[in-house]
């Protein structure tokens, strides 16, 4: 077995383990954000509890203004990392190019090395390719839907986050539920390269959910310890 086409394989193992770690921070970011921004919105979470949430955030402003910046900056920036164009860039199309340049070396053998599987089980076909034409073409389709947005978000990501353009940025904007199509295609990127790289697949769902669930407690428990502090403050003055 070529040990330089096994260390190769591994190499690029590894930047799919990366790329896995950045869909984590933004998918943890962005439900994060909009845990945060629809904590006030009255259809969201009703009128009463909007209220409450919207004074909580009031009280905490000097957190909280800068933490909802820093994770609307951290997932826009993070989704636009894997659509970077450059030729060293980590991205969609990088692991694509990774794949093509050693599609000669990366074989059946080659992939079955890496698995440790006690019981036998081979998912690897003895007519194994790392990319083939159809899961490009997949790619391709999973992208279109959102090219718009993605121009959008690259030029509030290049205007406003990594740089801080003069002029206002006009007509650069997002909606939420497309920027969770967006997230949802990019792991399906993701699995379709992975699942056809080495025959693995990542579920980010419960990063959604711990996501959504820890910010909530943090809203909880802050309105929990201000009904405490008040009632302290009325035991000790007699307010």
């Amino acid at each position: 077995m070529d040990d330089n086409a096994k260390k190769k394989f591994l190499e690029v193992k590894e930047l799919f383990n990366r790329m896995s770690h950045e869909i984590s921070a933004v998918v943890e970011s962005y439900h994060i954000w909009r845990t945060l921004t629809f904590s006030r919105s009255i259809p969201e979470v009703g009128k009463e509890q909007a209220e409450k949430n919207a004074a909580l955030l009031s009280l905490y402003k000097d957190f909280f203004i800068p933490t909802e910046q820093s994770h609307l900056q951290t997932f826009v920036i993070g989704l636009m990392k894997f659509f970077d164009r450059h030729s060293q860039a980590l991205s969609i199309a990088g692991l694509i190019r990774e794949l093509e340049k050693n599609k000669t070396i990366f074989t059946a053998d080659i992939v079955r090395s890496t698995f440790k599987d006690p019981g036998g089980y081979d998912p690897i076909k003895d007519d194994y390719e790392p990319i083939t034409r159809e899961i490009k073409d997949k790619i391709e389709e999973l992208r279109k839907p959102h090219e718009a947005l993605i121009a959008s978000l690259k030029d509030i990501r290049d205007k406003q986050f990594a740089h801080n353009d003069m002029e206002t940025i006009k007509g650069a904007s997002f909606v939420p539920n497309e920027v969770e199509a967006l997230i949802e295609a990019i792991q399906e990127m993701f699995n379709k390269l992975s699942g056809n790289f080495n025959s693995s697949s990542t579920i980010w769902d419960h990063l959604k959910d711990d996501a959504i669930r820890s910010t909530q407690f943090v809203f909880a428990n802050l309105e929990r310890g201000e009904a405490e502090r008040k009632e302290e403050i009325r035991r000790k003055y007699g307010a």
